[in-house]
């Protein structure tokens, strides 16, 4: 091979390795650039969600509202492998399910059939809810005192008091009766003997933010399995108002209950006109009881 052959095949050589390595960047570039990414989003999510960072967050002088609702919408969902919605009613404008409520049913913390237990509060006449925790296998004890209904038992295993859910026992105005959850429970203690509470159902338009302090106070909710509550908020209330409900719920979390379902009330929104702030007024939001755990070995 002459002098010059030898240049021309080392040039061509040098050619080739430059194409080829060109080809190798522009092929793994983008999915560097994914990788990169996605890594980046999922260490955001991390961040965003973890119980610690929540605290902080509520906590800060600098809290928008759009951090706010980033709590109330919070699923968790990872924390339950297998969740069910019981319940809710057909919706349109738009189309799905309102009123259902989630339940965990992981083995370690699903309510057993033929031996647990419901409380079932706000009912307005549609106990769908109601009907199918009963068709699960469970007795459900129904409160409203909005029906104008007596006492009665709706099914065999459904039974329905004219009780409304509060953080004392008093008689409002307009004749409702209002209970503390404690009082309850000690009433019908009787019936259905000192047990673990298997769902409690909480929709009472509001005074969940009155009901939900005593329950932790009173120390029930050590008797409290797994808790759904639609917490609604209010389109006129301050934003420090609201940052006082989140903490309620954040109190819930501090001692145990642990998250694993939310969803917003696409029928129930509006603008919240002291931080300038559109959104949904209503949450579904679930919990389950880290400390009732079932051991299953």
């Amino acid at each position: 091979m002459s002098l010059f052959d030898c240049v021309t095949w080392k040039r061509m050589n040098a050619h080739k390795h430059l194409l080829l390595f060109t080809i190798i960047v522009l092929i793994t570039v983008p999915y560097i650039h994914i990788l990169l990414k996605t890594r980046n989003e999922e260490s955001k999510e991390e961040t965003c969600c973890s119980y610690s960072n929540w605290d902080e967050l509520l906590d800060s002088k600098s809290l928008t509202g759009e951090e706010l609702m980033e709590y109330f919408t919070w699923t968790n969902r990872s924390s339950c492998q297998l969740a069910h919605d019981f319940g809710g009613k057909m919706m349109s404008n738009p189309s799905g399910i309102d009123g259902q409520k989630c339940v965990c049913i992981d083995p370690r913390i699903a309510p057993l059939s033929g031996q647990c237990l419901v409380y079932s509060f706000g009912i307005n006449n549609e106990w769908s809810f109601d009907e199918q925790m009963e068709s699960y296998g469970c007795q459900v004890f129904a409160f409203d005192p909005s029906m104008n209904q007596p006492p009665h038992n709706h099914s065999s295993a459904i039974h329905f008091y004219d009780w409304g859910l509060g953080d004392r026992d008093e008689k409002l105005p307009n004749n409702w009766q209002i209970h503390s959850l404690s009082s309850i429970y000690n009433n019908l203690t009787a019936w259905h003997g000192s047990v673990i509470i298997d769902y409690l159902k909480i929709d009472i338009e509001g005074a969940e933010w009155r009901a939900l302090p005593e329950i932790m106070n009173s120390g029930l909710l050590s008797r409290i399995r797994q808790l759904g509550v639609e917490i609604h908020l209010n389109s006129v209330a301050s934003l420090e108002q609201h940052r006082e409900w989140a903490k309620v719920l954040r109190s819930l979390e501090q001692m145990g209950m642990i998250r694993f379902d939310s969803k917003r009330n696409p029928w129930y929104t509006g603008d919240f006109g002291k931080f300038r702030l559109s959104g949904s007024f209503g949450h579904e939001i679930a919990w389950y009881n880290s400390k009732l755990l079932r051991d299953l070995h």
